[in-house]
């Protein structure tokens, strides 16, 4: 918690382990560990998206062994709430003078967080994402992402975000019918993106203000309600589409609810719901605004951790020191600049102090946070602290 000062008081790095995390001999084992992962082969050599989920292995004695395995692109905006991915996009830096594009390459990584992923899951996601990190020299801005909370940034990659319960253990295109679990998907437009959600196989799931596909393995049917969007309509139907074209000839779409779907769904038209109200609406309202930030310095030159606030309202650069780590709390969304400077401890410490400062602020825990390298180039925090 902050004192009368703006402080936030930590423990000393003493009493922590990560005091050696971000020391050259780890950085050199981490990019070690991440050239060797043939998963991580070509990672970032050209322009494009690239995702790789979590998966939790097991060894011939049983015991949990943690790595990532790249995700098929046919399902690039198709994520498991039970699981952890990471996502790296690659593009081109454009010349500041022609506006032309270079043959320079830059790189935004992504740890995304799914509502259901264990702990272990968690942590590998971050750690991969930090070996990422080192194996293109530190080249990449990194981003955490939380289920549901997902910066514009990262919406922008999809057309639309589909959400699917269960997690590596679940099966996606091996169906047999007589064993099938039909699912039911909400396709919903948000503020940036639409999403498609997979809510339980009932009847008053459904409501006229959406779409909604039932998924019931040898048959994918369509609900279109009366009040939904054109983008819905149209993300509904790429997602019906997607799920037959994966089962290679052996599931045809139905465009609308049948009797038998809604014997699957337990109910009846008659069951079907008003439109919700907008739980996004309030979102737009709450935009990055560059005269209402806090800004934080982290820094160990005292030789321990400190966390002091160092400004509110406008920020410019010249706030900000190279010798330490800053945070940037822009509302609804965090920012951390590291400095050329700032120690390994002050690096290693960064991520971990701006998660404990979402609690002490009571902020959500689904907070996009954003980390920028000094030197890196980012547009929404230049956007922000004035250079």
């Amino acid at each position: 918690m902050a004192d009368e000062n703006g402080d936030v008081k930590q423990a000393s790095l003493e009493d922590s382990n990560m005091a050696n995390y971000g020391g050259k001999e780890m950085r050199d084992l981490r990019k070690g560990a991440a050239a060797s992962d043939k998963e991580f082969a070509g990672a970032g050599q050209k322009p494009g998206l690239e995702i790789w989920r979590v998966e939790n292995r097991r060894t011939k004695s049983d015991t949990p062994d943690f790595g990532v395995k790249r995700w098929p692109k046919e399902d690039y905006g198709s994520f498991f709430s039970g699981d952890s991915y990471l996502v790296l996009n690659t593009y081109q830096v454009k010349d500041p003078e022609t506006g032309k594009l270079t043959d320079k390459l830059a790189w935004d990584v992504h740890f995304w967080l799914g509502k259901d992923s264990s702990q272990d899951e968690i942590g590998v996601a971050a750690y991969k994402a930090v070996e990422l990190d080192d194996l293109l020299d530190d080249g990449p801005v990194q981003h955490r992402e939380v289920q549901g909370s997902e910066s514009a940034l990262f919406q922008s990659y999809f057309k639309g975000i589909q959400y699917m319960e269960g997690g590596i253990a679940s099966g996606f295109r091996q169906v047999k019918p007589e064993e099938y679990k039909p699912r039911l998907f909400q396709v919903r437009r948000t503020v940036a993106s639409v999403r498609a959600f997979e809510v339980p196989v009932a009847a008053k799931s459904v409501n006229s203000g959406d779409v909604f596909i039932l998924d019931a393995g040898l048959k994918v049917y369509t609900y279109i309600g009366p009040t939904s969007n054109a983008f819905e309509k149209m993300k509904g139907g790429a997602l019906a589409h997607n799920l037959v074209a994966a089962r290679q000839g052996k599931s045809k779409s139905v465009p609308e609810f049948d009797d038998d779907a809604w014997k699957l769904l337990g109910g009846s038209p008659k069951d079907i719901q008003p439109p919700i109200p907008d739980k996004d609406e309030g979102l737009d309202k709450q935009a990055l605004t560059a005269d209402k930030l806090k800004l934080y310095r982290l820094s160990d030159a005292s030789g321990k951790i400190t966390f002091k606030k160092e400004a509110e309202g406008k920020v410019n650069a010249g706030m900000l020191d190279s010798n330490d780590v800053f945070i940037v709390d822009a509302n609804i969304e965090l920012f951390i600049w590291v400095g050329k400077g700032a120690s390994k401890s002050e690096k290693s410490q960064a991520m971990k102090h701006a998660m404990e400062y979402l609690k002490s602020e009571n902020k959500p825990a689904t907070t996009p946070i954003t980390r920028i390298m000094e030197g890196q180039v980012h547009h929404v925090f230049g956007g922000l602290v004035k250079y």
